[in-house]
Formats: C-alpha cells, structure tokens, sequence
C-alpha cells in the first residue's frame, strides 16, 4: 500500500538474457520467437496499470508455442539465480521500496520479489519488471496466487497505485492491562470506492490488522517508562501532548503508518493518557 518508484529497466534485455541460457536450442528458438509479444503484452499491462485496469489482463497458460512452465523458469532458473545475468535486475528491483521496507504491510523488511499478477496464472510476466515487486516472505506468502476479479479487489501496485495522501488507517485503544490497539481500515477522506475496496482487500488478505496490534503491543511496553515520567511532571495532559507529537513525527514519514495510527489513538484515549500506559494498569 506504499508507492515505489517505477522501474525503468528494459523488458527486452532482461528477457533476452534469460532466454540466452535456454540450452535446447528448439525451446530458445522458440521464446526469442515470442519476445514481441512479450513486449507488446508489458506495455499493456504498464498502460492498464496506469488506469488501475490490470483485472482486464486475461489470465493465460503459456504464450504461442511456449508453455507456462518454461516461462516461469525463466524467472526461477534465469533470473532469481545466483550468478545469472538477470539477476542484476532482480538485485536492483529489491532495493527500490524506501528504507527496504515491504511495500505492501510497511513493516517487514524486503526479502523477496513478488509477482503482482502471480507468475502461475500470467506466466507472460514471469521476468516482466514491471510485474516484480520488492517484499517481505511474510506478504509474499499470504499473498499466494491471488488475482483480480474485478475492480475492486485487486492487491494494490506498489508501482501504480497512490493511497497515501489521505488517512485511512484506524487504531483503537483497548482498555486491557497492559494496554493493547485493534486496527481497521477506514475510508475518512472519501477516497474512491473501488480505490478502498482494494485497500480493504490487502488489509484483510495479508492480516495486517493482527501483525500491527501485535507490533503496538511491543510499542506501548517500550513506552510506558518514558509516558510516566511526562505523567509526574504535568498530567494526563502532558502524556497526551507528548503522544501527539509522536504522531505528527510519524505521519510526517508515512500517512497511514501503524505507529501514526497507534499514537492517534493512544493521544485520544483519556483513559491511557490518565494512567491507563501503565503497564500494572491505571491507578
């Protein structure tokens, strides 16, 4: 849900250095044969991806006289192998997302490449950079083999798709001991319909309400010793005033970051602000 800069790695070149290792000399013939249309089906899909139509892409089993599987390794034995020359491209690709963090929870750290439109179902895409994606195993894992049906529940593409400049990422304060936040997703700001569906789809997908309460968990332990000595210098009032400049510090770096949202929600609670940080619970 977080942009990356769009690559500008030639499609061409990165599948003919992955066709250049096909040893039988008749399935090489045979994928230098399709690298136009190879091309002509990337540049589609960059064009539907810039009008957020990529669930118009049909879903396909290998490309003219080529089947998925060799496709598919050119991706696994062509271009994510050591030592191959596509693999600079894959090197490069997983250094784009901003501080090597996911660009689907921004959390994990980036581990792997991901094919937005899985290799399995669009295996034309196998090595198409645009297609690849750094991320964490953890989303690249839940993720699986899902596609889009429709406008409104396609995964959104780090590449493409801008969500940042509202909020629309929610905590809320449980009032346990210690403390705890539940998140959602919530549309705020009016974003477009099908814009949230597909936020609400990844949110859900990847289970990024469990993996952010159970980070704000570690963060409300962390923060509690710091919050009691605001606390015994002015009050509820001064807890709250403190976490909500942890909130404006974290929403200057990222909008819709778990900690901004953890940190509204905690300003907001009196409960919290009251003594309710305390590990031991509120006085």
């Amino acid at each position: 849900m977080w942009a990356v800069e769009k690559p500008g790695f030639d499609t061409g070149k990165t599948f003919d250095d992955c066709a250049a290792l096909i040893k039988n000399a008749a399935l090489r013939a045979n994928m230098t044969a399709i690298r136009q249309n190879i091309l002509n089906m990337s540049s589609d899909y960059d064009a539907r991806g810039e009008l957020a139509e990529l669930h118009l892409i049909a879903q396909h089993q290998g490309v003219a006289n080529v089947e998925a599987s060799d496709l598919k390794k050119n991706y696994t034995s062509r271009m994510a192998r050591k030592g191959v020359p596509a693999r600079a491209v894959y090197d490069a690709l997983k250094i784009l997302p901003k501080n090597n963090r996911c660009p689907y929870c921004n959390y994990g750290s980036v581990e792997t490449l991901d094919h937005v439109l899985t290799k399995d179902l669009y295996p034309a895409f196998s090595v198409a950079p645009i297609n690849l994606v750094g991320c964490c195993d953890r989303c690249n894992r839940l993720k699986g083999e899902a596609a889009p049906t429709g406008p409104n529940d396609g995964y959104l593409h780090p590449y493409f798709d801008r969500v940042n400049h509202a909020v629309w990422l929610v905590a809320e304060v449980a009032h346990s001991t210690p403390a705890a936040a539940t998140f959602r997703a919530e549309n705020l700001s009016g974003l477009d319909g099908a814009l949230f569906s597909r936020i609400q789809t990844q949110f859900d997908g990847l289970e990024l309400a469990r993996l952010y309460s159970d980070a704000a968990s570690d963060e409300i332990v962390d923060i509690a010793d710091v919050l009691e000595e605001v606390f015994q210098s002015g009050g509820a009032e001064a807890v709250a005033a403190h976490l909500e400049r942890q909130r404006e510090s974290r929403r200057q770096a990222n909008l819709n970051s778990w900690r901004a949202a953890l940190y509204d929600a905690l300003a907001a609670s009196n409960w919290y602000c009251d003594g309710g940080f305390r590990l031991g619970g509120a006085n």
